[in-house]
């Protein structure tokens, strides 16, 4: 959760969690322009994605044993409506 900022999207002032360090434990290549990091961030990002594994815990489970194709957005878009306001983002991340 430490490669993790909040950025706020101004339009809609939804809070959106960036990875801040690149697959290659390098920052210098990302723009990191109106994200904040600090402890606080990753603690909450931490508890909220404990809190989904919770509750969707069977679900999880079910697509992952079955190895279903786009497991990853059925999880994410079609089964637990988590993600239908990042429809457009790739959930390449997960």
């Amino acid at each position: 959760m430490k490669e993790y900022g909040e950025q706020i999207d101004p339009s809609t002032h939804r809070k959106n969690y960036v990875r801040v360090v690149g697959r290659n434990g390098e920052s210098s290549e990302l723009d990191l322009q109106g994200i904040r990091i600090d402890s606080d961030i990753s603690g909450t990002l931490k508890f909220a994605c404990e809190s989904i594994v919770e509750e969707y815990e069977d679900e999880l489970i079910e697509f992952f044993s079955r190895e279903a194709d786009n497991v990853k957005d059925k999880l994410c878009s079609k089964r637990t409506d988590l993600c239908d306001h990042a429809l457009h983002i790739s959930h390449d991340e997960l």
